[in-house]
């Protein structure tokens, strides 16, 4: 039988030990008795600013090149 040396042991059991507390977090998640933090969505407007601000350069599509409003009755689709 091959012997494994005192790193290794530790090493295992420092796996096993990680694995059993994501396990017992996930139970009790699932049970109602651990809250973990919700990440919460920014703002549409506020996500674009931070992006103008991460990607100064960056080009931004919005819509239409014409400044003319569009009448939407008047827009064919090009739905089959």
């Amino acid at each position: 039988m091959a012997r494994r040396s005192k790193s290794g042991n530790l090493f295992v059991g420092l796996v096993a030990g990680s694995l059993v507390l994501v396990g017992a977090a996930l139970y009790l998640r699932d049970r109602g008795l651990l809250r973990l933090p919700e990440p919460t969505q920014k703002a549409p407007a506020q996500r674009a600013e931070d992006l103008a601000k991460k990607y100064p350069s960056a080009e931004v599509f919005s819509g239409p090149e014409s400044t003319q409003p569009v009448d939407k009755k008047k827009v064919k689709t090009l739905h089959p």
